[in-house]
């Protein structure tokens, strides 16, 4: 692959001008208080020393207030980052517990997918209160959502509002009459398999791992534990198609032909 061709000496002096001019904009008391500095300099050199003396002070003057406008706004950034970090904190519980909850949804709605898809005799004894999501209680009200930054308060919200979507269908087509139980069981698997690829989100925008590492090296991270759980879901519907293709095929060879078609 070509390297890049290097920086020329002058566009490599432009480019230190404008992040010095970038800067100064940014920090006007600096750039006045420079510029005071060097006409204290001049009327010096002209020996006008007591313009001089008042341009060095004024100067001194502005240099000053830069450096405590600078120190207090260090001191806010640092402030927000604390208390951004405190709200993780004290958000991450439930944050996991709802998040493991849909992990154990999705892996019954497999098993009972592939009991429906396979028409096994012996039923999984999953009730509908099963499927239903754990529920936050700090989310909403809590203060400290609003110390969130904007990324993580989308990922919270878009999060806990799919949990609304999944708790929805289960109470609206739990054993629903005339339709398949494979067809709600799999209307599940989608539902939480979708909340679980923004648990996935939540999981890195709130650092769950690094809170929470697994007791046993064997159960495996919470990341891990989702993407191999909807990997065995992808896998379970690939195999009820090829179930149904394979029924259809079955059935269309025993249908008895009329008399003249191939």
């Amino acid at each position: 692959m070509d390297s890049e061709p290097p920086i020329s000496p002058f566009r490599a002096r432009y480019l230190r001008l404008r992040r010095g001019f970038s800067y100064v904009q940014r920090n006007p008391q600096l750039g006045l208080a420079a510029g005071l500095f060097l006409g204290g300099l001049l009327a010096l050199a002209t020996h006008i020393a007591a313009l001089a003396g008042a341009l060095f002070g004024a100067g001194a003057t502005l240099l000053g207030a830069w450096i405590t406008d600078f120190n207090n706004r260090r001191a806010a950034t640092e402030e927000r980052s604390r208390r951004r970090s405190e709200a993780r904190l004290y958000l991450a519980p439930e944050l996991l517990r709802a998040i493991v909850r849909v992990l154990h949804i999705h892996d019954r709605a497999i098993a009972n997918f592939i009991s429906a898809s396979a028409e096994h005799e012996i039923k999984p004894n999953d009730i509908k209160q099963d499927f239903i999501p754990s529920w936050p209680v700090l989310y909403p009200n809590a203060p400290q959502i609003h110390e969130l930054s904007g990324d993580e308060a989308v990922a919270l919200i878009t999060f806990y509002d799919s949990l609304h979507a999944l708790s929805e269908f289960v109470n609206g087509w739990w054993e629903r009459e005339g339709q398949l139980p494979v067809n709600i069981f799999n209307t599940i698997l989608h539902s939480a398999a979708e909340s679980l690829n923004l648990a996935l989100v939540c999981v890195g925008k709130f650092g769950l791992e690094q809170l929470y590492p697994p007791r046993n090296e064997a159960l495996g991270t919470i990341s891990s534990r989702i993407e191999k759980s909807l990997s065995f879901a992808a896998k379970a519907r690939e195999q009820h198609i090829l179930r149904f293709e394979a029924k259809a095929a079955n059935m269309a060879s025993q249908t008895p032909r009329r008399p003249g078609q191939a």
